[in-house]
Order: structure tokens, then sequence, then C-alpha cells
């Protein structure tokens, strides 16, 4: 064989086995693709969960067991329940700021912050600089109403005998209209004394404590028993209260514009309720408000609306709504926080189920109606406000419709489970 030859053979060789080799990777990338093996495909297509099915099935021995409980959806009033922070303060139409009627200097502070006093109790002691020359003015003004009672008295007794004598012949009758002149002139003086003295009485009285009785003893000053020339008057409680702020001590000396005792009536409170711009124009005065203070848990305050402001607070976006509440007990304290809800009436009847029947049902609120032999049909409803325990229906029930409520989240386990697929 020539060397030509040889030369072409293995050349053909070569080029075969070559070929043999990519045919044979050729191969092998075609079993491994993605695409000759499936696996491009989405799992989703096969693990796609079934449907709900409209009803949950329960044995008689499974409905035993969860002990169901029913209601009926109710047709009532419809009250949109507001929600605001609030805070508790006094009420600012029964709180006192006391002070001197005129210029005086404290004699005792019988009282301190946080006291609770009676009305009519003596809360300080003060030596008015004004009021010993009204009471001197007084007793002066008294002396001559009683000096001027007599003399009329004496001027009408002389009329009278002058009127006897002038009819029997006694005396002239330019003598009985002398002493008429004289009895008309001293009743006029009585009068003009009387005058003097009810204003002298008037200024002592504004000088005296506001609600003071006329016989006040507390301690070891007693008011009845000081003389006219004794300038001590006193600060007296004019109601049942509790002292919130003393600005004085004894020594001070004070003058009309300077309150000394600052006194709460505490048997009503009022409430005030930052009330979101957007629910405002529901809020009316009159309407119910219930409290929930931070500090007693689950008890819960009543009371009423009495006010809404004309203006919106710009920093927070919000209408001050205030309220005022009994405080019988003294529960309430001011400055205590709180949860403010406004009962606002929406002027038509509403359907309302209690909250246990309503569940959430992949992503929307559904009830359970029973059908009847354990079977129960759920429906998707679609709600409002809730209030007391009860949940508005807006849409997808008829008042008087039968749901389950206690037990309604057996239902709904029961129902999920039905979607999960039996792996054998």
């Amino acid at each position: 064989m020539n060397i030509r030859y040889r030369k072409r053979l293995q050349l053909s060789v070569g080029a075969a086995g070559i070929l043999v080799l990519c045919g044979a990777l050729f191969s092998i990338h075609s079993r491994t693709s993605p695409a000759a093996t499936g696996s491009a495909q989405p799992a989703t297509a096969v693990d796609q969960a079934p449907p709900l099915p409209n009803t949950v099935d329960l044995s008689p021995e499974a409905l035993a067991n969860v002990n169901l409980q029913f209601a009926k959806a109710e047709l009532r009033p419809g009250v949109h329940t507001i929600a605001a922070t609030g805070v508790v303060a006094f009420n600012a139409k029964r709180l006192a700021q006391l002070g001197s009627p005129s210029r005086a200097r404290i004699v005792a502070v019988d009282v301190a912050a946080g006291d609770h006093v009676r009305a009519g109790q003596r809360l300080a002691t003060l030596d008015e600089f004004d009021l010993s020359d009204v009471r001197s003015q007084v007793a002066s003004a008294s002396a001559a109403v009683a000096d001027a009672k007599v003399a009329a008295d004496a001027a009408n007794a002389a009329l009278q005998r002058g009127t006897e004598l002038v009819t029997a012949g006694g005396i002239a009758q330019s003598e009985l209209d002398r002493r008429r002149a004289a009895a008309v002139n001293a009743q006029a003086m009585l009068k003009s004394r009387q005058a003097d003295l009810q204003k002298w009485q008037g200024m002592q009285q504004r000088l005296m404590p506001i609600g003071a009785p006329a016989s006040l003893s507390n301690g070891t000053a007693t008011l009845a028993r000081l003389s006219p020339g004794d300038s001590l008057g006193a600060l007296v409680a004019p109601f049942d209260g509790v002292i919130s702020s003393v600005g004085a001590g004894a020594g001070n000396i004070v003058d009309m514009s300077a309150p000394i005792v600052t006194l709460a009536d505490l048997s009503t409170m009022w409430v005030q309720a930052n009330v979101p711009e957007r629910d405002a124009a529901e809020v009316r005065p009159g309407q119910t408000v219930l409290v929930h203070l931070d500090g007693y848990g689950n008890r819960q305050f009543t009371g009423d609306v009495i006010d809404v402001a004309d203006q919106v607070d710009t920093n927070t976006g919000t209408v001050a709504v205030r309220c005022e509440l009994p405080n019988g007990d003294g529960a309430l304290r001011a400055n205590m926080f709180g949860t403010v809800e406004i009962q606002a009436p929406l002027g038509r009847d509403t359907t309302l189920v209690p909250d246990a029947a309503l569940q959430d049902v992949n992503g929307q609120q559904a009830v359970f109606i029973p059908s009847g032999n354990g079977r129960f049909a759920w429906r998707a409803v679609r709600t409002g406000y809730a209030a007391d325990g009860m949940t508005q229906i807006l849409t997808g029930l008829s008042a008087g419709t039968s749901v389950v409520a206690v037990g309604s989240y057996w239902l709904k386990a029961a129902l999920m489970k039905s979607t999960i697929p039996d792996e054998g």
C-alpha cells in the first residue's frame, strides 16, 4: 500500500471518529435538557389548590363536639361609633377661683391642694383692710335707722293726738297741719336712714365670703362673734369639692385680682375628645359617649356630648369635642387618658350580627348559615361599623337570617381543611 493511500485512510477514520464523538455529546445534551425532561413547566399548574366548596358538612358526632350557638341577623337603628382619644378635665362651669373681695392680708390658710371640702367650710382667714370701716358704717347706719324710727313714731303719735284735739276744739287747724308736716318729714328721714343702712349692708355682703352662713364656726374663729370693729373675714367654700390649687400663704398681701384658692366640683367631669376631621360632621351635642380609661381596665363610663368646637386644629387635623360625665364615686380624675366612643345615630335601621359570627375566608368576611342535617353554607358579606359586640352588615345578608355565632371558627377550619389534597 503506497504512502498516499495510507494518509487518506487515516483522514477518513479520524473524521468518522469526530462525527461519532459529536453525535454522542449531542445525545447526552438532549437527554439532560430541561425541555426534554419537562422541568421548565411551572409547578403551580400541578399544585393549584381546588376551589372552596359552598357548604360544610358535619357528622352528628362532630356537630355535638363543636357545640355551635346560633343567632339571627337583627334590624336595629343604625349607630356609627366614632372612636377618639380623650383626656379627663375639671368641669370649668363648676370651677371656682376664690380670692379676697378687697386688699387684705392672709392670716391663715386652712386647706391644701387635694383636700376635699364641704359647702360652707372656711378655707382661709383674711384681715380685710376695708371690712372694719364698712362694719362701722353698718353699725352707725343701724343706729340712725333706730333714731329715725323713734322720731317717726313720735310724729305719728302727735299727729293722731292733734286730730282728736281739733275735733274737740282743743287746738287750731294750723297746729294740726304743722304736726302733719312733721310726721311726713320724720317718715322721709326714716326711709333715708333705711336706704343708707341697706347700702352699707350690701357693701358688707360683698366683702363677706360667698355662701357664708349666718353663723360659721370652724376651728378657733367664729365669724358670727366678730364685732363691727373686727376686720377679720374669710374665704368659704361655695360648694362641695376638692382644692385643686392654693396660690398664696399666710402673711401674703393680696388684692382682688389674685385667686387664693381654686375649688373644683367633682360631681361631674369633662372629657375632651380629639375627633378626626372626617368624622366631626356626624357629632352633635346630646349624643351618648362611652369612655374607657387606661387606669380602669374594662370599666366603662357613660356621658353625653355637650359641645363641638367650631374650628379644626391645624396641627392634628382633629376637632375638640367636650363631653360631660357624672362622677358620683369620684373615680374620674383630671388628666386621666383613655378612649372615647361617640355613638352617632345614622338615622336609619341597619342589619347587625354578633362579632363572633364573622370569619375571614380567603380574605373576605363571611358568615355560616345553617341548612339542616349538619350542613352549613358560607356566604361572603360586606361589613360596616362595629359596636357593643355587634357588626353592621352592609351587603350579603338580610335581617332575620339565622347564622352561626359561637363556634363559627370550627366551621371555617372544616371548610379550609376540605381544600387540602388527600395524599393517600
